[in-house]
């Protein structure tokens, strides 16, 4: 059941992953093994701050969208 909070949670996480990627990525990062290297630590790291670093599907959707609009 979702709480009246989730909402709030679910922009912290976001707004986490946004400034930890933004922090990391170059251009072109995503043509290179160290640059997607990288990024995918820091959406872990994003990901393990709310103990959610354990569900892959959340983490597979998260770096695809990362992958696709940064």
């Amino acid at each position: 059941m979702k709480g009246k909070h989730t909402h709030v949670i679910v922009e912290r996480i976001v707004a986490d992953i946004d400034a930890i990627v933004k922090q990391v990525r170059f251009d072109g990062w995503q043509a290179t093994a160290q640059g997607e290297r990288e990024v995918k630590q820091a959406l872990r790291r994003a990901l393990l701050k709310y103990k959610l670093h354990t569900d892959h599907s959340l983490f597979e959707r998260s770096y695809s969208y990362i992958r696709t609009y940064y």
